[in-house]
């Protein structure tokens, strides 16, 4: 049993946090402990009890924890703790900021660094764009409430993107790009296995040599002009990737 179902935990009823949403982080936090995968957890009888709280409350927090795929629930085996990472559906962009609203965490982000820098060769090629042109670089630490940092966004737009580099970035981007007129709709992404080294394990606050999940992605308009490359290190013990597949017949 992920916790003992005769306990009682005091939820804080003068919050303005939501009280299914206090139930789903205590639970989530209960999941990182180690050994965690594929404990069940107590009954929504027995979850009542344990929170003071109706069925209605208790089956909300267990929905936000289906939806961020951190349980399973089927009848006869009861809720099993199935993963205690974020993760993102790979078929459709999106935010990070969406992403964890998506989980029903708190999106949380540090600005580490905005500046503007030419393109040179390599992301001339990415970006379709000259040698010359400027980029706007934009550097952060991602995470959510029940972790921080997760990972390290470090972005750079096209001048198509209609951002300044004045503009609060503690947000979402792509929320400030539409709302500038340039939303990105499609894209390409490549996702590899590394080793955190350097300035990324420092930022991310983890070992050198530690496994890291990479991500890149080239972000286009409507009208298919490439506007950003945003390359991505994810702490990989609290982050995976969702593909869904499927086959012709």
């Amino acid at each position: 049993m992920l916790f003992n179902a005769d306990r009682r935990i005091a939820l804080d009823r003068a919050s303005p946090v939501p009280l299914y949403y206090q139930i789903y982080r205590i639970i989530s936090d209960y999941m990182k402990e180690p050994g965690a995968v594929g404990r069940k957890l107590p009954t929504e009888e027995a979850m009542m009890k344990v929170f003071d709280v109706s069925r209605a409350t208790v089956r909300r927090a267990l929905q936000a924890l289906e939806s961020s795929g951190q349980i399973s629930r089927s009848r006869g085996r009861g809720t099993i703790v199935t993963n205690n990472a974020s993760q993102e559906q790979l078929t459709t962009i999106r935010s990070f900021t969406e992403q964890m609203r998506l989980e029903s965490h708190v999106p949380i982000t540090k600005v580490v660094e905005v500046k503007k820098v030419k393109a040179g060769p390599e992301m001339a090629r990415i970006l379709q764009i000259s040698e010359d042109e400027e980029l706007l670089q934009v550097a952060r630490l991602r995470g959510n409430e029940s972790y921080f940092p997760l990972a390290l966004f470090i972005s750079f737009l096209t001048s198509r993107s209609n951002l300044t580099g004045e503009e609060n970035f503690e947000g979402s981007l792509y929320e400030l790009m539409r709302e500038r007129g340039t939303a990105v709709v499609e894209g390409d992404a490549i996702i590899e296995g590394r080793l955190a080294e350097g300035r990324i394990a420092k930022l991310l606050k983890i070992e050198e040599g530690a496994p890291i999940l990479y991500y890149e992605r080239v972000g286009c308009a409507a009208n298919g002009e490439h506007v950003e490359l945003v390359q991505c290190w994810y702490e990989a013990t609290h982050y995976k990737f969702r593909i869904h597949l499927t086959t012709k017949i």
